[in-house]
């Protein structure tokens, strides 16, 4: 799940001005190698030079846009996050506020729907589970605890969420729940002979939620 305020930023390594003077085609191709690398991959165990073989561009190339493992690193996690919020956007926290078991319903449901229809979410997330310890994964990683804080603030205002357990604990909870879920999900979906359909994971992941959070 890709929070909203994900940054539309490069690290300092990555030079704007040579990747706004790529073709769109050549860009495009580049994050896509990269991608599938880092998703295939550890960090450590990524190479660059199949990177840049796989995408067709020369070294000097390669290196006049991007100066390190770690800055094409970060760049594939921004690109991919910003790619992801065009399947789906996490809606504002405060939408939570009536009916809050109902519209987290709704939310889970259109996660479900949206996900087989993103390849870039599934890349995503395999890049995630596999760099935990990133920076560039840290950052994104918080940016989606945050909006779980902010949803769960308003189930406790509007008095569907258990009040008497600390937020900070429910927010840590939800948040190792949801890593969980995503990585069984993403297990069972690439499974060759799944023991549960795509729409039994959605419903047996809202059920433990509900049973962890309600009042």
């Amino acid at each position: 799940m890709v929070h909203n305020r994900v940054e539309h930023c490069y690290t300092d390594g990555v030079s704007e001005t040579a990747l706004a003077r790529m073709r769109p085609e050549k860009r495009a191709a580049l994050i896509d190698a990269a991608a599938r690398e880092f998703a295939s991959r550890t960090f450590e165990e990524a190479s660059l030079n199949r990177i840049i073989s796989t995408c067709g561009m020369s070294k000097s190339s390669f290196y006049h846009v991007v100066d390190s493992k770690d800055d094409l690193f970060a760049l594939v996690v921004t690109d991919l996050a910003a790619a992801a919020r065009g399947f789906w956007t996490p809606p504002a926290p405060d939408s939570f506020s009536d009916g809050f078991w109902d519209r987290a319903r709704s939310v889970w449901d259109d996660i479900a729907r949206t996900w087989p229809g993103s390849p870039e979410l599934t890349l995503l997330w395999h890049i995630v589970y596999a760099n935990t310890d990133s920076p560039a994964v840290r950052r994104l990683a918080d940016r989606v605890e945050e909006w779980v804080r902010a949803v769960l603030i308003a189930g406790r205002e509007a008095a569907a969420i258990d009040v008497e357990c600390p937020l900070e604990l429910q927010t840590l909870a939800v948040f190792s729940l949801l890593r969980t879920f995503d990585e069984w999900a993403l297990h069972l979906t690439e499974s060759d002979s799944p023991t549960v359909g795509p729409e039994e994971i959605s419903v047996h992941q809202f059920r433990l939620l509900t049973r962890l959070l309600s009042a």
